[in-house]
């Protein structure tokens, strides 16, 4: 199961992690945590009755935030799950054992079993969208730290005087690269003019989502490519230091909007094949997931499989 920020994603899959159903929908999980629990364990029950499966042997549930022990921590996303117990409550509601992650990881764990990560021994996740976040697979295993909140890069401060974010900080790396980072930057071309694409979609629909940031990206708009690159440079630089610390064989970036990879792509390399040391780089690719959707699903399957094979 994946609770993304806006969405509930819930997924079936077979002893080899093959995906077997798939369903989800939109929802606002900052609601609070029983409504939203109560849902996807719904939705979860409607592709068991599908497939006729009357048991499951575990369930496997990404997190957009810090998870310690299967306790939310620190969700500055997710404000109503402070300290809330995610795995106990879906253990008690599937009867199964049940395992909680935050999404970074459990993306990261998808990527090394399906993806391209699969073939290298250390790689990082890079984790776009609502929330950024960044996933450490070294020596083969996921790293989590030592209070499971390695990779928590979101509010990593790129400037004293940048946008306030969800944290309450300001300049944090989320808060200039996340969705709403984007859309807010949008916003602000589309009033003053410099964006005449983007002003002429606010006009219509009354707001931007980032949809449309790159749709006049991809159209052609000077400003809307402005603020892609601005975006994957702020991104490239924070990749200089993880790969200069952490010296990984592969960079995967996943969550990169629709039609935007290429984009993102070119810009975060030319900022960290540029200022990284050749022998960080030299041999090191940096690419897009090539599991779409699919690698938060993957993962959430393959961190409970983990625990239920190897446990006793």
């Amino acid at each position: 199961m994946v609770l993304a920020a806006d969405r509930i994603t819930v997924a079936v899959t077979d002893g080899e992690l093959n995906v077997l159903a798939e369903t989800g929908e939109p929802a606002d999980v900052r609601g609070g945590p029983e409504p939203v629990i109560a849902r996807a364990v719904e939705l979860l029950g409607k592709l068991r009755a599908e497939l006729g499966m009357a048991e499951l042997t575990g369930a496997g549930i990404a997190l957009p935030g810090p998870v310690d022990g299967g306790t939310s921590i620190a969700p500055a996303i997710l404000p109503g799950w402070q300290r809330f117990p995610v795995r106990d409550a879906f253990a008690a509601e599937l009867g199964c054992p049940a395992l909680v992650d935050n999404d970074a990881n459990v993306l990261a764990l998808g990527e090394q079993h399906a993806g391209i990560g699969r073939t290298f021994d250390d790689f990082l996740y890079l984790k776009l969208g609502t929330a950024i976040g960044c996933g450490l697979v070294l020596g083969g295993s996921l790293y989590r730290g030592a209070t499971s909140s390695a990779g928590d890069i979101a509010h990593l401060p790129l400037g004293d005087d940048g946008p306030t974010c969800v944290c309450g900080e300001v300049g944090c790396l989320e808060a200039y690269c996340g969705d709403a980072g984007l859309v807010r930057s949008a916003l602000a071309a589309a009033r003053s003019g410099r964006s005449g694409p983007l002003a002429d979609r606010l006009g219509a629909a009354g707001t931007l989502t980032v949809p449309d940031v790159a749709a006049a990206a991809i159209a052609g708009d000077p400003a809307a490519q402005t603020l892609v690159r601005d975006t994957a440079r702020r991104l490239g630089q924070v990749l200089v230091g993880l790969v200069s610390f952490f010296n990984p064989g592969i960079v995967v970036i996943g969550g990169a909007p629709d039609g935007l990879g290429h984009i993102l792509l070119a810009e975060v390399r030319g900022v960290v094949y540029r200022r990284s040391a050749p022998v960080a780089t030299g041999t090191m690719p940096i690419v897009l997931s090539d599991l779409a959707g699919r690698a938060a699903v993957i993962g959430g399957a393959r961190l409970v499989s983990d625990h239920v094979f190897t446990a006793g």
